[in-house]
């Protein structure tokens, strides 16, 4: 796994502006939803699922995953928590 610092400064040469860290509490829903700007997470530590245009993906440590503009998805974090860094890039 990629140090956390690498994986932001790469989220920063792909144009993402917004870097965040986020660390969910295990079994943590978050319903159907959407973005006005693309979104990348990377997870660092635990397990996520996110369900998106009817397939569901089930990301752990290292896994990436991208999120268009605008596309409906949910996701629900593993049993045992999930830290993740977020990046937001915005179109101009």
């Amino acid at each position: 796994m990629e140090n956390k610092e690498i994986i932001k400064q790469k989220m920063l040469a792909e144009g993402f502006v917004t870097i965040n860290e986020y660390d969910d509490t295990a079994n943590e829903l978050f319903p159907d939803h959407d973005h006005e700007a693309d979104q990348k997470l990377v997870v660092v530590r635990g397990s996520i699922l996110i369900t998106m245009n009817g397939k569901t993906s089930d990301l752990k440590e290292g896994d990436e995953f991208f999120f268009p503009a605008k596309v409906i998805h949910s996701a629900k974090v593993g049993p045992e928590g999930c830290l993740y860094i977020h990046g937001e890039r915005i179109h101009k």
